[in-house]
């Protein structure tokens, strides 16, 4: 399994979906968001708001999925007449370049496959300045997030429109996804089942929609935003004087918005001959009540707000139109096979470094340290060597003293000089290896001191011994011979008559001891 975490840097609140992916699919595991500051620089108020994102973390994912904020990254629909992928990154290049108001090396710039014919190839190319796109990966590396995929805002949703449920299919129209933000609209337009065939972001949103509200009624834009949010409305939505007079503020700053809308829609069907036959929104501002009929009434289009299918849903059901493009994010990096966009600024000098990659950057010194760490292993070897060297031949002359003193000659081999040692004519043959002294004593260790059991008369041979003893009980009596037969030279024990004392407190009986231990059979046998 896994993890995928889709981050939207959004201007007014930063919101992350954690998808895992399994061998049923996808499922939608997390879903958070943090505010991000109104006041100071957009970098700064992402940091802040990134902070507080993972103060309410820690966000365990295999990798990090992101679309550029802002409206720095332009579009450009390009046409080639081929469509090798080979032959269509070398030409990219020089497409680019006859399209860019500043030089190629200063861009960055990735290309997503539209449509692809014999004939050739129509491409959808992202271009944004390096200066721009730095910085952000900087400080989401700062914040332990760093991306693995850095997309685009439009291009991401490819895999909603793909995957959309029948009751959005129209085999002759396109569908438009409007993802209407804080300060940024996102417009991905594709064939349903199909790839985005155009992408782009402008300026305009929610925040648009804040200010004609504060101007309208003369209020503070924290105020206005909380009105907002609670009781404002457009359309049919619009109850009582105040919420009629906020529409018309509303309406008035959506103009903007339509004023790009409509133009974009015109182009895509002037360059594809085909209609879009419905607006799916989504986005923080799309919460606006009566949006979608409103957007309705001014497009002359069906809008509807766009719904994730049930099992996708997960955490994200009470939000699923806010959190929309994180959770494409997620499924952007959990997707596999050719319907996923191949779009992704990392690359060049900004390609994502993974862990290997990490590891081959440092392979320099880590054959550096292999190679030292060689050179002190042969060396510990050596001396270690030279060390069981010269002990060997200390060893080697103790043995050689011992043999010359007891066998009258040097023998520095040990299993020859234990032999010798151990044979019938060495002078270490005559020593016995049992005596009566450590009969006596492997027999009266094996009485346990609490015994009743009293030893009276023993008598000791190398090969036999006899002791009379006095007991409390019979009992007493089985015990120790149960005891003694744990020793491994006492071969057989025999019992002699038990007698009871004249007045029946105590037993007296003789134990017959056979000594006979293991290594005496084998020498025998040998």
């Amino acid at each position: 399994m896994a993890r995928v975490l889709g981050l939207d840097l959004g201007s007014y609140t930063v919101k992350a979906v954690i998808a895992e992916t399994s061998m049923r699919g996808v499922a939608v595991k997390q879903y958070l968001s943090a505010p991000v500051p109104a006041e100071g620089e957009r970098l700064d108020r992402l940091k802040a708001g990134l902070a507080a994102l993972s103060a309410k973390g820690p966000f365990l994912a295999d990798q990090v999925v992101v679309a550029m904020p802002g409206t720095s990254l332009a579009t450009h629909p390009i046409t080639l007449p081929f469509s090798d992928p080979k032959k269509v990154e070398l030409a990219l290049s020089g497409e680019v370049e006859a399209q860019l108001p500043y030089d190629l090396d200063d861009a960055a710039y990735d290309h997503q496959l539209t449509t692809s014919e014999t004939g050739g190839a129509s491409l959808l190319v992202g271009v944004m300045k390096k200066t721009e796109l730095k910085p952000v990966l900087e400080l989401l590396k700062e914040a332990k997030l760093d991306p693995r995929i850095v997309t685009h805002s439009g291009l991401v949703y490819q895999n909603a429109i793909a995957n959309l449920p029948p009751s959005y299919l129209d085999p002759g129209a396109a569908v438009a996804v409007v993802d209407l933000g804080h300060e940024r609209v996102s417009v991905a337009i594709g064939r349903p089942g199909g790839a985005v065939e155009h992408a782009r972001t402008f300026a305009g949103g929610g925040l648009a929609l804040t200010k004609a509200l504060a101007k309208e009624f003369q209020i503070g834009l924290e105020e206005a935003a909380s009105w907002k949010e609670t009781h404002g409305a457009v359309g049919d939505e619009v109850v009582g004087p105040d919420a009629e007079r906020a529409a018309g503020a509303f309406v008035r700053a959506l103009v903007p918005v339509l004023r790009e809308l409509r133009p974009t829609f015109k182009a895509y069907t002037a360059h594809t001959r085909r209609p879009i036959g419905q607006v799916l929104l989504c986005g923080g501002s799309a919460k606006l009540k009566g949006i979608a009929g409103q957007l309705q009434k001014d497009l002359g289009l069906p809008v509807r707000l766009i719904e994730l299918p049930p099992e996708a849903r997960g955490p994200l059901a009470p939000d699923q139109v806010e959190a929309m493009q994180a959770g494409a994010l997620a499924l952007r990096g959990a997707a596999t096979g050719a319907k996923v966009p191949r779009f992704n600024l990392r690359r060049g000098e900004f390609a994502f470094k993974s862990d290997l990659d990490v590891m081959k950057d440092k392979a320099g010194q880590l054959i550096a340290f292999a190679a030292v760490l060689l050179v002190l292993l042969i060396a510990s070897g050596v001396v270690r060597n030279t060390v069981l060297e010269r002990r060997e031949k200390q060893v080697d002359a103790v043995l050689c003293d011992v043999t010359q003193r007891i066998l009258g000659k040097c023998e520095k081999d040990y299993a020859r000089a234990l032999n010798l040692l151990q044979g019938q004519e060495s002078p270490a043959a005559g020593i016995p290896k049992r005596s009566a002294t450590t009969l006596l004593a492997e027999l009266t260790q094996r009485i346990p001191d609490d015994s009743p059991v009293k030893l009276e008369q023993i008598v000791i041979d190398l090969d036999r011994i006899s002791v009379r003893c006095e007991a409390n009980t019979s009992k007493n009596m089985e015990d120790l011979i149960a005891t003694l037969k744990q020793y491994k030279c006492f071969k057989e024990i025999k019992e002699g008559r038990v007698e009871k004392s004249k007045d029946g407190a105590k037993v007296t009986f003789r134990l017959d001891i056979q000594v006979e231990c293991p290594d005496d059979a084998a020498k025998g046998e040998g």
